[in-house]
């Protein structure tokens, strides 16, 4: 198709934003054709605004002949059946993250769209950065080496109560189906694994340390990827001041990543050679014998000169339905961050290890026990409302 009309589900921030982009973007092959949200108002509001027809029922959108495409840009326990929906109406579909709450409905959106032949992409804006493009093309040209230990810290997401207590479906497990793992990590746990690779197991301590919540506001998470390889997660909206950084090491080097700056340290041998050809029994010797220092640089990376962020993410997706290249993250891409959030709260109340891939199941009866146990209400079994639907259409 020479111009992909693309519909919006969903007119709140992010779904206002993406519209503002597209319109903005004046682009040739793709363009804004229709908005959708259950509130009249809004839905109203952002059709006059950027002068396209509104709906309030996603059928009638998915159903109007209006739309190529849609975003899907409301809030995750609402895209199971969405884009199950959409994929059955015969469009394209671009969702925002985390693709669903649970890893079980999220295989099943990844294999409707498979089955109907159409596109489904997730918007983890952040593989559109420069620094993680070169830090992958790092990893993946094997200048660090085998990877044997991953770290990642990310304590830049602190939310005061405030934050929570604005939206009666955050911070629940009958509405958002999480916390931090859920809500503000999903980027950040698909970057991990996009550049380090996935782990066979992980176990996790989870805890609500400070805030008035149902959920997790901070999860330590140990990684094990087989052969003596491991890695470690901290995630928190609960720490001042916090950090972001993620680290590789290899036997070749180690890669640094700390919010914008990139430091790569390669040695002069690798970490096995040394092991066994180091000829000093001295611990504190130089690289002569003992311990070798790593030669520190920072890397360069070429700028993005704007394409970066969700526009980017839906030029991708454009690119994709017309030439069948160019999508930043599939549904399939988006199963990896998912399979992580799930196994560490299967893990952290069961106390335990979780084997990768997890078993759908698992993370389904867990999350069905802590509402019945944990759940005050607040989230207004919208959860469970998104999942009926969604079984039926599965039937």
């Amino acid at each position: 198709m020479s111009k992909v009309r693309i519909g919006i589900v969903g007119m709140g921030a992010m779904g206002n934003g993406h519209a503002g982009n597209i319109t903005g973007a004046n682009a040739r092959d793709f363009e804004l054709s229709a908005v959708c949200d259950i509130d009249a108002e809004k839905a109203a509001e952002a059709g006059d605004k950027h002068h396209v027809p509104h709906f309030t029922d996603t059928a009638e959108l998915y159903d109007s002949g209006l739309c190529d495409a849609v975003i899907i840009a409301t809030p995750h326990y609402l895209h199971g059946p969405q884009v199950i929906m959409a994929a059955r109406a015969g469009l394209h579909i671009l969702c925002e993250k985390p693709l669903e709450s649970r890893i079980g409905p999220a295989r099943a959106m990844v294999k409707e769209c498979k089955k109907r032949h159409r596109v489904l992409g997730t918007v983890f804006q952040h593989r559109t950065r420069g620094i993680m493009i070169k830090a992958r093309q790092i990893v993946e040209s094997g200048q660090i080496g085998e990877i044997f230990h991953t770290r990642m810290i990310c304590s830049n997401w602190f939310r005061t109560q405030a934050y929570y207590n604005r939206g009666e479906w955050r911070g629940t497990w009958d509405g958002e189906g999480g916390g931090v793992l859920i809500n503000q990590m999903p980027h950040h746990l698909d970057l991990f694994q996009w550049i380090g690779g996935m782990p066979k197991r992980l176990v996790a301590l989870l805890a609500t340390r400070d805030h008035d919540i149902e959920v997790e506001d901070t999860a330590n998470i140990l990684l094990d990827y087989g052969d003596g390889r491991n890695g470690y997660i901290y995630a928190s909206t609960a720490h001042e001041p916090g950090g972001e950084q993620l680290t590789f090491c290899g036997e070749k080097g180690t890669l640094v990543i700390e919010h914008d700056k990139l430091r790569l340290g390669k040695l002069r041998m690798s970490v096995h050679d040394h092991i066994h050809a180091g000829a000093s029994a001295d611990a504190v010797a130089d690289a002569s014998g003992g311990k070798q220092k790593a030669t520190w640089s920072d890397v360069t990376y070429p700028a993005r000169r704007g394409k970066v962020g969700h526009l980017e993410i839906v030029r991708g997706f454009v690119r994709q339905i017309q030439t069948g290249k160019g999508i930043y993250a599939t549904g399939d891409d988006a199963l990896g961050e998912l399979e992580l959030s799930n196994a560490a709260y299967v893990s952290g109340f069961g106390g335990k290890f979780v084997d990768l891939p997890l078993d759908a199941g698992a993370i389904d009866r867990l999350i069905r026990k802590l509402e019945r146990e944990r759940a005050t209400g607040r989230g207004g079994a919208l959860r469970q409302a998104a999942d009926r639907e969604l079984r039926k259409l599965l039937k």
